[in-house]
């Protein structure tokens, strides 16, 4: 074999082990965002982390570097691995309530703004224990890879490992494990968490594995969290905690190995992952029968009808005796909120993104909060309360400062209270006036608790709420006049939720019996009483023609249901012997330690600031080929990728060799998102080598002597080029309720220079030119339901003008417009896009732009001075199947697009000496279907759409056969 031969079989098998970064999803390259230019950052270090934070947050942070080196003791004891220091950014200024790690680069980022479905423990504290977890995870796979991994890949190494072998069930659900084992709370111990599983197995019976894992869009599946707690709490609890540690261990060891997840479970189990699921989920479902079949329940009427897809109902009142409002979600149709007359539903309207647990009404008013975002900043997001009028259709919105969830009215006393948060995490009850929107009162706790989801007393001189402290979670009141907090229900570590007031009594849903209930806690005798009993959970509770209104939890979610209060269950709280969970202790027990945060040393670690200059560049991952980011594509080369911690500058260097061309260019690339405006550029240079049809002069013997004729000959041709891109845009987003604006003008220069090598022919082309492209991108959309395959109403418009500068070569001047148009289809989540592309090109002396308007599907692009083209399509969804073939592929969606294309183009024809010959005006038209399948492959977590596009030319008889394929990563 030769040399150059073994060379570019080593670069085919980087190239083929490259290949798999797209489909893996945890080791692709993100931001999650920007916060405020404004904003300065310190930083805190201690032994094991450092804390990124805004300087704002200073007496937060010294709390959370705390939580961290406390969860930093236990945290990684089942897993077998203490990891290295590692970098936590703090979102202090966002509503989102989140945390995450990623490894390329490696840090975690915590969104540290509660929400208002927490369960009972302090919010920082949850974060810490879930993602300090996912920490050990990477770290241990980082750490136990062979040595020429990290080496030839960086940190991207360990992302590609666990994206590729460790299901995302287990990263989930063990770090669910983890918050469970290691407090007195977890998701593990929240039974509004566990009885989504246990309605699936009991009412629907056990799906496919496949199905269980990768989810189902005719059918509600419970998420990877609850999936996975299941799965890995089950293995831990059966076969011991190694068994975890030990697979992290084989994936790492052993990473170009087949399925190492099942062979390590077989050896440990003697059960593979698919019959490890069947096996257990067996047992799950023959307990969770059993309990159904011997619980004595309450009997209920269903109030809302049942849909072909999964469709829910929440926080919902009554409006009178004959009607109920209520926010309804379905997979197949926006989220609304809807009038419920007799089972018949009216939309009333359609909200933008509501939090969780905010949105409520009292007669003919209804108030929530939504999210709206900054217009530039991605991490400066905030909440707006919307007070709608149903009598008028009349919407008031009221924009503050802090953060406000859950608000409730009082028509009596034309005023709201909500929570309010601000960006320290301090804690608040506010009462607002409801005409203009001020601020009346605001009402702080002692050790500032998190509080949750009030509502108003009949008189609106009190406010009944939940509150949340190291010892969990109680029902506690407010008395407005004098500012005195009364707690009545304690809690503990069970669920107090969702108190509603009226006759007398505070109604709430609470956890006691291992199954969310609704209970009453009686204001004159200060008893309180579980009133239903249902088989995996009731929320929401209210009245409705005196009897209790609830949302009752099925496989489907909740539906709408009342409870005559002469069958509700009148038992008394005192009488109940409070849930254990079996499961959740089994896991504590293995980890022998509960942690506490209360008995922790003050400390006060230095703080110093973290300069956003001095840390823009972090040189995280490379790689033997070169990797297109932005494009998904692995090609021969090198390459070299930094991302500053805070998401704000993104660096990559590289070689691209081309094979067919045996020449490639070097490429530096820099964008940074910390100015309002974004600065994208890049510089490349190298040599370009290709064949050319040359025109040359040869002697050919004559009968006389020889004689000199010109010949086409082909000559392969060698040059330089130089380019440099400086892109200056900003990205600007708006939103109003359903609706969304996105806005970017842009403004770019482009230069390319073209020069000899010692072997291009004279005649060959040098010489430069260079450019400014303008740009404004419009786009106006309705939001997407999950099953929506396009938007159903859209408008995009696209501006582009591009000229050529003088100094250089002539490269002319073009023009563009194209635009889209969404509308909804004949049935539901079908839909219309209708394409229109207009451009004008304006040829220079030495060369012409590209095209940017599209031609039909089936043609090949070509040049000209004028290009117009309509495109119509109809997409629909045909089929869900469901269906697998073993672990190869798994099926979720059929759909479909059917389409017309038409375009004229108009241009010029030439002499061989250049000049203008003629004219051409040519149409072209092609019509077509495109089939695609939606799922997954070999059970990874990225979701593929695999397909074949099928156009026919009517002018030239011709068909057209085109394979397609993209990833998703956006679903992760």
């Amino acid at each position: 074999m030769k040399l150059n031969s073994r060379i570019k079989w080593c670069f085919q098998t980087l190239l083929i082990i490259s290949s798999i970064i797209p489909l893996t999803g945890y080791s692709q390259y993100f931001s999650t965002g920007q916060e405020p230019a404004r904003i300065q950052w310190r930083q805190i270090n201690t032994m094991h982390f450092q804390l990124i934070y805004p300087e704002d947050y200073e007496t937060k942070a010294q709390q959370v570097a705390s939580i961290f080196e406390k969860v930093y003791e236990f945290g990684y004891r089942t897993l077998e691995h203490p990891p290295r220091k590692i970098s936590v950014i703090l979102h202090t200024h966002t509503v989102k309530s989140n945390g995450l790690v990623a490894w390329s680069p490696k840090r975690v980022e915590l969104f540290t703004t509660p929400h208002q479905a927490i369960y009972a423990q302090d919010w920082l504290e949850q974060l810490a224990i879930h993602e300090f977890r996912h920490v050990v995870q990477m770290d241990k796979i980082q750490q136990e890879l062979p040595n020429i991994l990290p080496i030839l890949f960086g940190e991207q190494a360990a992302a590609v490992a666990v994206g590729a072998y460790l299901p995302f069930w287990f990263i989930e659900g063990d770090a669910v494990v983890t918050e469970t084992a290691l407090s007195q709370a977890g998701r593990g111990r929240k039974s509004s968490f566990l009885m989504a599983n246990k309605a699936q197995a009991v009412e629907n019976g056990l799906y496919s594995f496949n199905k269980a894992y990768l989810g189902s869009y005719k059918d509600f599946v419970p998420n990877r969290y609850k999936f996975g707690y299941w799965m890995v709490g089950g293995v831990r609890q059966e076969y011991g905690a190694q068994v975890w540690s030990n697979v992290l261990e084989e994936i790492a060891r052993k990473p170009l190995s087949i399925n190492p997840v099942n062979r390590v479970l077989k050896r440990e189990t003697g059960l593979t992952q698919k019959k490890m699921y069947q096996k257990l989920f067996t047992d799950y479902k023959s307990e969770w029968t059993s309990e159904v079949d011997q619980l004595k329940q309450t009997p209920v009427q269903q109030l809302t009808q049942q849909f072909k897809f999964p469709t829910q109902y929440t926080q919902a009142y009554a409006l009178n005796d004959s009607t109920i409002i209520a926010y309804k979600q379905s997979r197949a149709d926006l989220n609304r909120i809807v009038k419920i007359v007799s089972g018949h539903e009216q939309v009333i309207t359609t909200p933008g993104q509501i939090f969780q647990e905010s949105f409520s009404g009292e007669k003919n008013m209804l108030i929530w909060s939504e999210r709206r975002p900054d217009v530039r900043w991605t991490h400066a997001d905030r909440s707006v309360i919307v007070v709608y009028n149903m009598d008028n259709q009349k919407k008031q919105e009221f924009r503050y400062e802090n953060k406000l969830f859950s608000p409730k009215i009082s028509l009596k006393q034309l005023r709201f209270a909500a929570v309010e948060v601000d960006k320290t995490n301090q804690y608040s009850l506010s009462v607002f006036d409801l005409i203009s929107g001020n601020r009346i009162q605001q009402y702080g706790l002692p050790g500032n608790p998190f509080l949750f989801t009030p509502c108003w007393d009949s008189q609106g001189e009190k406010l009944y709420f939940v509150k949340l402290t190291s010892s969990g979670k109680s029902l506690a009141s407010l008395q407005l006049t004098t500012g005195e907090v009364t707690t009545l229900v304690e809690g503990g570590f069970h669920e107090i939720r969702n108190p509603y007031f009226e006759d007398g009594a505070v109604y709430f849903t609470g956890s006691f019996t291992g199954i969310d209930n609704i209970y009453a806690y009686r204001i004159a005798t200060g008893k309180t009483e579980q009133l239903s009993s249902v088989p995996f959970g009731a929320d929401y509770p209210g009245l409705f023609k005196n009897e209790i209104l609830f949302s009752n939890y099925t496989a489907d979610g909740y539906q709408l249901v009342s409870l005559s209060k002469s069958n509700s269950l009148q038992k008394s709280l005192a009488e109940i012997q409070p849930e254990k969970y079996e499961l959740a202790e089994a896991l504590a027990k293995q980890e022998g330690k509960v942690l506490d945060f209360d008995n922790q040393e003050e400390t006060n670690y230095p703080s110093t600031k973290y300069s956003k200059l001095a840390h823009i560049f972090n040189f995280h991952s490379w790689a033997p080929v070169y990797i297109d980011v932005a494009n998904t594509e692995v090609k021969p080369g090198i390459s070299l990728f930094s991302q500053n911690k805070l998401g704000t500058a993104e660096t990559r260097l590289g070689y691209e060799y081309n094979w067919e061309e045996e020449a490639g260019k070097y490429i530096l690339g820099f964008q940074y998102s910390g100015f309002f405006p974004v600065i994208d550029l890049e510089l490349t240079s190298g040599t370009r080598n290709a064949d050319f049809n040359v025109i040359k002069q040869v002697s050919v013997p004559t009968p006389t002597g020889y004689t000199t004729v010109n010949d086409t000959v082909r000559q392969n041709i060698e040059w330089k080029e130089l380019g440099f891109e400086g892109n200056v845009f900003i990205p600007l987003q708006f939103s109003q309720g359903k609706y969304s604006q996105y806005i970017r003008p842009g403004i770019e220069y482009s230069y390319q220079r073209i020069s000899h090598t010692s072997t291009t022919p004279d005649g060959f082309y040098e010489g430069y030119y260079h450019s400014l492209s303008y740009q404004l991108y419009l786009q106006n959309a309705i939001a997407r339901s999950e099953m929506d395959l396009q938007p159903r109403w859209a408008q995009i418009v696209d501006l582009t003008y591009r000229d050529g500068l003088n100094g250089g070569d002539d490269i002319g001047s073009l023009s563009a417009i194209e635009s889209y148009l969404f509308f909804p289809g004949l049935l539901n989540n079908h839909g219309v896009k209708i394409y229109n592309g207009y451009q004008h090109k304006k040829s220079g002396t030495s060369a012409a732009f590209g095209n940017i308007v599209r031609f039909p599907r089936g043609y090949n692009s070509f040049q000209n001075n004028e290009l117009y083209t309509a495109g119509i399509d109809y997409v629909m969804p045909l089929f869900y199947p469901d269906w697998s073939l073993g672990r190869l592929l798994y099926l979720k969606r059929l759909r479909a697009s059917i389409f017309f294309d038409y375009s004229q183009a108009k241009g010029n024809i030439y002499s061989n000496e250049g000049e203008i010959a003629a004219r051409y005006s040519a149409e072209m038209k092609s019509l077509g279907v495109e089939l695609m399948g939606d799922g997954h492959f070999l059970r990874l977590i990225s979701p593929v759409s695999v397909g074949v596009r099928c156009a026919f030319m009517p002018d030239s008889q011709n068909f057209y056969l085109q394979m397609l394929f993209s990833v998703n990563l956006n679903s992760l």
